[in-house]
């Protein structure tokens, strides 16, 4: 039981880390570069946003959240009802 305790705690503290370095990534943006664009992105746009906002949270994110629901309009992504901040909010 003691060697599988020291496996879920390393992918706890794995799984931990990655997320701190995806925050840390979306942090590198300018603020004005997380605001919703005037106009709806095109699914090229929409793909270079979501590529550029890796780290941010579509649903806390203006622009990828913008740049997800394009690419849901265009069937290029079938969002998981299930999810919890990835439907079309």
């Amino acid at each position: 039981m003691g060697s599988m305790w020291s496996i879920l705690t390393g992918c706890g503290l794995l799984v931990a880390t990655i997320g701190a370095i995806g925050t840390l990534l979306g942090r590198n943006l300018d603020r004005h570069e997380h605001l919703e664009p005037a106009i709806p992105f095109t699914v090229e746009q929409a793909h270079r946003v979501m590529q550029h906002h890796r780290g941010c949270r579509a649903d806390a994110c203006p622009r990828k959240g913008a740049a997800f629901r394009a690419l849901v309009a265009a069937g290029r992504i079938v969002p998981d009802s299930r999810a919890d901040g990835y439907w079309l909010w």
